[in-house]
């Protein structure tokens, strides 16, 4: 049993991050959004930023995710309380893994193993039936697949018989008095035993005074039973009773390893969900809207967004910033040019948060949002020098770009700004040609900012299909809008503008 409330049929386990994750979330300005989701909570800081660089691969997962954030938006308790028993359910697996490693380095190992072993199982079972009960009461309401057939894969697990078998081995733990008959067969070895009553143990010894195997076994017995005080003979009967509880623990080992690993998944899907609920609230209250996206299947080459913003800026000035919008069909390059500070590696940044949001089947920040899948998702900004000075900035750059190149695969998505700006324009445009090229051939989109004039205005005069140009308008009196517009390319970046802003 599991819970799949990130994949309709696997859990998180099997998935693979993106090529370089570091980077992205630098590039991205990714970790103000992460603060944003997790809030205060710890636990939700690190499943959210696991989970969102772990990118789906088809739009048929991304709307099953898509489905139960809207169940969640619409029914905050359930998540509220999902959320509850999740996080509870963690902390008892971190105590009790405390637990075992503790009663390792102590004489009475299977003792305290079983004692807290059967704490711990009827923990995690009372609020598997718990959360059953809790989505029994959305049981008509839910309309998300994943919601829906959770509750009904709790529904049709023994959930209740298995509470009874619990209760019977407690009642073995805490004490009382069993009566068998016996019928011995030959060499004196019991041919069958029967069990013929259980009787509640009215006078228990404090726990304080039991210590080691005495705590189990010696409940078990009758009060006219002989001590032994034979060394040989003690040893072997710890040795029978070491044996007994082993069999015991053996018994439901399967069964606690399985709900262990539920109660793990569970908890990173919810601490996910948590995450994205809290992000989108944050959101509405700065009267920020974000829009459910619609992927396209890897392999198309149109997108298409409306008032697309960048969404680190939005949570940082606590306002929506300028949006752009823009339709490309069957695009493969896009070259953006144009005036400084004029808000084309914000754009770029606007795009690659949204890519990223959407291939993990989160909300994105525009009005309107397409675009394909992509196998793997590279960002290449530009660096500071090498704070050690081992290596020069285009040395770093190179070394970056080797790596990713190495990784990347036909429809992958590169986000490149300012790439290459560390040595002459001549020597840049040289290096970004032979690049691009290579991506070209391998259907690889690219989004490139770039101040190389020489590279945009030759791309532009060889007039290739599925390449498209943007600059970011600037009006006639120097005033930058910070839309990006389709156009030629522009031979200048108004450094002009920045000398008279700072009144040189």
């Amino acid at each position: 049993m599991d819970s799949f409330l990130l994949y309709k049929d696997s859990s998180i386990d099997s998935k693979k991050y993106y090529y370089s994750p570091n980077d992205i979330i630098r590039d991205l300005n990714l970790d103000i959004v992460f603060r944003t989701m997790a809030g205060d909570d710890i636990f939700v800081a690190e499943k959210a930023r696991k989970i969102v660089l772990m990118p789906l691969k088809t739009p048929e997962e991304i709307y099953y995710r898509h489905n139960i954030i809207n169940d969640f938006m619409e029914y905050p308790k359930l998540l509220e309380d999902m959320y509850g028993c999740a996080l509870r359910q963690e902390k008892a697996r971190r105590h009790y893994k405390e637990d075992i490693e503790k009663n390792r380095s102590r004489s009475a190992i299977k003792t305290g193993d079983i004692l807290d072993t059967f704490e711990y199982l009827q923990n995690i079972h009372a609020d598997l039936i718990y959360l059953r009960d809790l989505l029994g009461n959305y049981k008509n309401k839910c309309k998300s697949e994943a919601l829906r057939n959770l509750i009904l894969r709790l529904e049709k697990e023994p959930l209740d018989e298995i509470a009874e078998k619990l209760k019977e081995i407690n009642y073995l733990i805490v004490g009382g008095k069993i009566g068998y008959t016996l019928q011995f067969g030959g060499g004196m070895k019991i041919k069958y035993a029967t069990v013929n009553y259980f009787s509640k143990q009215e006078s228990i010894k404090s726990k304080k005074h039991q210590s080691g195997l005495n705590k189990l076994y010696y409940k078990f017995i009758k009060k006219n039973s002989i001590s032994l005080r034979d060394e040989v003979l003690q040893r072997d009967v710890t040795h029978m009773k070491e044996t007994a509880i082993g069999h015991l623990m053996k018994m439901f080992r399967q069964y606690q390893e399985k709900i262990m690993l539920f109660w793990q998944h569970f908890a990173e899907e919810m601490a996910f969900y948590k995450g994205v609920i809290r992000l989108m609230t944050r959101l509405n209250e700065l009267s920020i809207s974000l829009t459910m996206p619609e992927p396209k299947p890897i392999g198309t080459k149109d997108f298409e967004f409306v008032n697309l913003f960048e969404l680190s800026m939005a949570i940082y000035v606590q306002r929506k910033p300028v949006g752009n919008s823009l339709k490309l069909n069957d695009n493969l390059i896009t070259l953006v040019t144009g005036a400084n500070q004029g808000g084309k590696s914000t754009f770029l940044r606007s795009f690659g948060i949204s890519q990223i949001l959407m291939q993990c089947g989160m909300a994105v920040p525009a009005e309107f949002f397409s675009a394909p899948i992509r196998t793997q998702i590279f960002t290449h900004f530009s660096r500071r020098e090498d704070e050690q000075l081992s290596s020069g900035r285009l040395c770093e750059e190179l070394k970056r770009m080797s790596g990713m190149i190495d990784a990347a695969e036909t429809d992958s998505l590169f986000l490149l700004n300012e790439s290459f700006a560390s040595t002459t324009e001549k020597e840049g445009t040289q290096i970004a040609k032979g690049i691009l090229r290579a991506f070209y051939e391998k259907q690889i989109t690219t989004i490139m900012v770039t101040h190389l004039f020489q590279l945009a205005k030759y791309l532009y005069e060889k007039e290739l299909p599925h390449i498209a140009f943007l600059t970011a308008e600037r009006k006639e009196d120097g005033k930058k809008t910070y839309h990006m517009l389709t156009g030629k390319p522009e031979n200048t970046s108004y450094g002009m503008d920045l000398f008279k802003a700072l009144e040189i």
